[in-house]
């Protein structure tokens, strides 16, 4: 109960650490006792406290949902909780009813007191039910199966990356080497060009040299 005025919200009637434990649930089923009904039922009734609280006009907060529940629902469930802040007053722990305060500085010094006491009261609720969203996730086979389904197609985005890179690698090595073909038998053709213009030269100069062999012979033979 609260020492102050008795109209703020109170505790809101359930202990969450029942619930850190494989025995708040039987089965991952979609069945009364299963994971998802059971803390379905946890995280609704937080939410409810919340809006009971003062925030009447504020939205439902996500669900947990059944074994088949889209991804994007499932993540928007644990981005709420997860982030969790309670909007609720935390009169319930005040230590001292005000309205009793002989003075105003009195009352002043017991309201700074309520305040710090409240304070440390929402942090910790704050802390318990992220705690619960980070509980219930790690055992949440959806998170599981997502989380292989990412491993699965960073696996297999790799694997097309490294072949796509072979591949062009393969086709770059192909193009150098027949680049380097062409430029060898383009140098062939051209040294070949040459060395056979060299060689008529070579022979177009051997046969006047022994046309003139023969010609100086031919004249001493006359002699």
């Amino acid at each position: 109960g609260s020492a102050g005025g008795g109209d703020e919200d109170d505790d809101g009637g359930f202990d969450l650490w029942a619930y850190f434990s494989s025995s708040a649930y039987s089965g991952f089923g979609d069945d009364e006792r299963g994971f998802y009904a059971a803390y379905s039922r946890v995280f609704e009734a937080v939410d409810k406290a919340e809006r009971d609280s003062g925030a009447k006009g504020k939205p439902p907060a996500p669900e947990l949902g059944r074994s088949d529940a889209a991804w994007s629902e499932v993540r928007g469930f644990y981005a709420h909780w997860e982030a969790f802040s309670t909007g609720r007053s935390m009169a319930h722990v005040d230590l001292y009813d005000t309205r009793e305060a002989p003075n105003r500085q009195v009352r002043r010094a017991m309201e700074k007191e309520n305040d710090k006491a409240r304070a440390a009261a929402r942090k910790k609720a704050n802390e318990c039910v992220r705690a619960l969203a980070a509980y219930v996730k790690k055992r949440d086979p959806r998170v599981a199966e997502n989380q292989a389904r990412i491993g699965r197609e960073r696996s297999e985005a790799a694997a097309r990356a490294e072949s796509e890179r072979r591949q062009r690698q393969a086709e770059h090595d192909l193009a150098r080497t027949q680049e380097r073909k062409e430029r060898a038998a383009a140098w062939d053709t051209e040294e070949g060009a040459e060395l056979d213009r060299l060689l008529e030269g070579y022979s177009d100069e051997e046969e006047d040299k022994g046309r003139r062999r023969k010609g100086k012979k031919g004249k001493k033979g006359k002699k």
